[in-house]
């Protein structure tokens, strides 16, 4: 956060430690850039920097500790597949999410958890509302490859083997590490579709042996909803692609994309790697 104050400070004159509200004016394009300069530095900072140091620690070879092996092309392929047919089941997911009414007496909480994803609605829609291939370039390195190494690093590579050590199964360890990479990003109402996504990626460290595998995924899952969003804003598609409504034509594509979705898990179940010893036993290194 200190280099990340530094440099904006440098860049535009901006301190936003001693004055944080100025970064919220979201109508100056300056401060845009600031938030995007700023994601960067706390996605280096929170997940990718801690990831290295404790694989360091714990191992003499900390890349191959947090499970980067080269990984087998065809997996890769199935998973790119997965993620590229997710959206409609994605969409329903959030919708069931968002019908979610938290009980009167938590009437204040759930306040609370709409603040914060109206506060994270308005800062994704400053990120990537402009319409130049330079920002959707610079929106792709910042919001969709960064935080996707970092939190592969963080939730997959680095917690799932110690989980799987603590509860002495891999399927706690998945479903553990994908609540706590859901409820990390502090977002309510995307909580089960999010969730679910980290159960996914989860399970391609897992049967894949590498690492890479959901890197390449999770990746691909923010790069798409990146670039859908930058069609939409220049006119090149309708909104309705990012929407779900309970109608049989809806249904019909959440059907198809679950169907697809199943199989390539499947298929990645099927053709799993055999032999993972830095999953099955993190302490051998």
């Amino acid at each position: 956060m200190l280099m990340g104050s530094g440099i904006i400070k440098v860049l535009y004159g901006v301190n936003f430690l001693t004055n944080p509200d100025v970064i919220t004016d979201y109508s100056d394009p300056n401060m845009v850039n600031v938030n995007r300069v700023l994601l960067l530095f706390q996605h280096l900072g929170m997940f990718i920097v801690p990831a290295i140091v404790f694989g360091m620690l714990v191992s003499t070879k900390w890349p191959g500790r947090l499970g980067f092996f080269k990984p087998k092309k065809i997996l890769v392929i199935a998973a790119l597949v997965m993620v590229l047919f997710a959206l409609p089941t994605i969409n329903i997911l959030a919708w069931l999410n968002e019908q979610m009414v938290l009980p009167e007496f938590l009437g204040g909480l759930e306040q609370l958890f709409s603040g914060m994803e109206d506060s994270a609605a308005r800062l994704t829609k400053a990120l990537t509302e402009q319409t130049s291939p330079i920002i959707l370039i610079a929106n792709i390195l910042t919001i969709a490859l960064i935080p996707a190494l970092g939190e592969e690093m963080i939730f997959r590579g680095a917690l799932i083997p110690i989980l799987k050590k603590w509860t002495n199964s891999v399927h706690w360890a998945v479903w553990i590490s994908a609540i706590l990479f859901s409820a990390m990003h502090l977002q309510f109402y995307g909580f089960l579709p999010r969730m679910l996504l980290g159960a996914a990626l989860g399970y391609l460290f897992v049967w894949s042996g590498s690492l890479w595998v959901p890197v390449i995924a999770h990746f691909a899952n923010n790069a798409l909803a990146l670039i859908l969003i930058f069609l939409v804003t220049r006119g090149n598609i309708t909104a309705d692609i990012d929407e779900f409504n309970p109608t049989a034509s809806d249904y019909i594509w959440v059907l198809l994309s679950m169907a697809v979705v199943t199989s390539s898990l499947y298929f990645i179940y099927k053709n799993r790697v055999a032999t993972q010893p830095e999953i099955s036993h993190p302490e051998s290194e």
